[in-house]
């Protein structure tokens, strides 16, 4: 699996070659690392060398140290962008608008590749969503559904890039939605005018109209920027 280390500097060479490894199928997720003293030998590099290469690729979310167990290739790789992606956002956290804007700029696109995706489980998943988020009680349980939705929308896209980028940006804009459902409610107003859009969202989906699935998303996010900026407005003026 692994191969003597040559004038290669010896982090860039242990990183590539776990790395190949992922790639070719020979190491998959949820398999265990062989043990660090293993790797060292097989690759003629120090123990150290190789944990500092496996506690980087822990940050990343690709490896999965457990004290005393082991190393483990993260279960579902296709999410290991989220945890990198969401340290760079949350370092530009005076952004949110901008974070806003590529959010709603990738939910488009999800909107459309989902409804070229969409499978009959995958409707009565999102009418499911639907039908508890008419029922919800609570701003929060209805904020929870609310996320799950679209995050049901964006594994259907099946484009794991997409769905780890929009993710990431979406822990941190989650903040701005909380805020919209709250501004909502202290102005008396019902968020039937949002939960109208998520029923038109999930029609064009399951009919399987790309465009129109395409369109309603750009609504709904339009609509998330104009509440986005009358709260804007409110702030300033309380200035």
């Amino acid at each position: 699996m692994f191969r003597k280390i040559g004038e290669e500097k010896a982090f860039d060479a242990i990183l590539n070659q776990i790395i190949d490894n992922i790639q070719d199928g020979n190491i998959k997720g949820g398999d265990a690392l062989p043990a660090e003293r293993t790797m060292a030998e097989s690759m003629g590099v120090s123990r150290p060398a190789v944990r500092e290469v496996l506690r980087a690729l822990e940050l990343l979310g690709i490896v999965h140290c457990v004290q005393g167990g082991g190393n483990y290739i993260t279960e579902d790789l296709t999410s290991w962008l989220i945890s990198p992606l969401s340290i760079m956002f949350k370092l530009n956290n005076g952004y949110l608008r901008q974070n806003q804007q590529l959010r709603a700029a990738l939910e488009r696109e999800t909107a459309l590749l989902a409804a070229q995706n969409c499978t009959a489980l995958d409707e009565a998943e999102l009418r499911m969503i639907l039908a508890k988020l008419e029922i919800a009680d609570t701003e929060k349980e209805r904020g929870m559904l609310d996320q799950q939705l679209h995050q049901k929308i964006a594994k259907m896209a099946n484009n794991p890039m997409l769905y780890s980028v929009l993710s990431a940006a979406d822990q941190l804009t989650e903040t701005i939605i909380s805020g919209i459902r709250g501004y909502i409610m202290e102005k008396k107003q019902s968020s039937s005018d949002i939960d109208e859009q998520h029923r038109q969202l999930v029609d064009a989906i399951v009919s399987k109209d790309a465009t129109l699935a395409e369109q309603r998303m750009s609504e709904h996010m339009e609509t998330i920027e104009a509440y986005m900026n009358e709260m804007d407005q409110m702030i300033q003026l309380q200035m």
